[in-house]
């Protein structure tokens, strides 16, 4: 464990966002800091500290004016000017900046470009001239692109295809704050859905909840009889949230410097896709037939329903991602719960509770519900689509079609 000094500060990026308020509550709860972050325009006090409070009172902690008090937000310069944090940074002592600062866009860019690498490009720059003792960036799991090996806790020196240039950018980054010459912590959590004691969420719509929402948006209009998804027996990479700050923590205590870490639930706990879709099927729709298909090219989409070939091209990126047969390295995870992390694995019975917690508080969904839950099947068809076989035939059920 890292010799540190009672009461430091420690600059924070992104705090104002899901996972920094994550990490900010963490901090907050379980170590003696000063957080210093910087927060862009319109960003005021109460709506940075209302998710952080949320966390720590759930986590079983009191959030008073002490506990407030250790957080200070300050502007963040545009990035040619990073260097105005200069006076805050000697003001609270910052020993350690913690970089959750990101953005997601997969459809923008030049925003990807500037935030994912270039702001990181800044910040490493000056926390060199600060000479702080170490360097954390959260990265991404995906990080290394599409790989059919597992993927290690390393550089990704021979990355596969990108899925987008988030994934790209984040690779980028991690070069950076690698080569920086600081001590560093890159940590690499997968999706991170709800709480796994409660499965609430605080998070913007990404991942799985683009796609629940997606389905809320579209799906839950009429009743649809039949449907068509993506869905291949693949495991879908997922980590509860308050896994993720258990990871956080143990890693920000105990990894050394130079160290690179897959946040990941256990393969062998995972729900697959097919249980995913199953799930939300089971709770919001209970059609006829549902048709399963392993590949996206397998759709019939011009034939389908319209709100159907929406909801699919919505959700696209993120169920080819979902589709792909991801494995991990969990070398630092394995050494942490030995030293007595404790880390809930996601499962399908915790993502089911995540989803119950959307569910009941979607209005639209609960009106949907009331209208339409007399038309419910009581048994739905399942009709697997697999890659076309000349002679054969689809798997009605699990059973061979007449």
């Amino acid at each position: 464990m890292r010799d540190r000094k009672a009461g430091r500060g420690v600059l924070l990026t992104g705090g104002s966002g899901y996972v920094g308020g994550l990490i900010a509550s963490t901090l907050l709860v379980h170590e003696d800091v000063t957080i210093v972050a910087p927060v862009r325009k319109g960003v005021d006090r109460q709506r940075f500290l209302s998710p952080v409070s949320a966390e720590v009172r759930l986590a079983g902690h009191a959030f008073d004016e002490r506990m407030a008090s250790r957080i200070h937000l300050v502007d963040l310069p545009e990035r040619e000017h990073l260097d105005a944090l200069d006076a805050v940074v000697t003001e609270f002592g910052v020993d350690e900046v913690i970089h959750a600062a990101g953005c997601l866009d997969y459809f923008n860019a030049g925003a990807l470009e500037s935030v994912n690498i270039e702001l990181t490009r800044g910040i490493v720059e000056q926390a060199r001239r600060w000479q702080v003792s170490r360097f954390l960036y959260v990265s991404t799991a995906f990080s290394s692109g599409y790989m059919f090996r597992t993927i290690g806790e390393t550089l990704h020196t021979a990355p596969g295809k990108d899925p987008t240039d988030y994934t790209r950018t984040k690779r980028v980054a991690e070069e950076i704050v690698a080569g920086s010459g600081l001590p560093y912590l890159i940590l690499r959590p997968s999706i991170i859905i709800g709480d796994s004691r409660d499965g609430h969420y605080s998070g913007k719509q990404y991942g799985l909840y683009q796609l629940w929402a997606g389905m809320e948006r579209l799906l839950c209009r009429e009743w649809h009889p039949e449907m068509h998804a993506l869905a291949p027996r693949q495991p879908v990479q997922l980590i509860h949230q308050d896994a993720f700050q258990s990871a956080f923590l143990a890693a920000y205590r105990h990894l050394p410097d130079d160290s690179i870490m897959n946040i990941v639930s256990e393969h062998e706990t995972l729900p697959d896709l097919r249980a995913l879709w199953d799930l939300w099927l089971d709770a919001c729709l209970r059609p006829e037939k549902t048709y399963y298909y392993e590949r996206m090219a397998d759709i019939p989409l011009r034939e389908i329903n319209g709100k159907q070939r929406a909801l699919l091209a919505l959700a696209s990126v993120n169920l080819q991602i979902a589709s792909h047969p991801w494995r991990y390295e969990t070398t630092s995870m394995d050494t942490l719960r030995a030293k007595g992390m404790t880390f809930t694995n996601a499962t399908r019975d915790s993502v089911a509770l995540c989803q119950d917690v959307f569910i009941a508080e979607s209005k639209q969904i609960q009106e949907f519900l009331a209208a339409h839950r007399s038309s419910f099947s009581a048994e739905t068809t399942q009709i697997d689509i697999s890659p076309p076989v000349i002679g054969a035939a689809p798997v009605l059920a699990g059973v061979a079609a007449p």
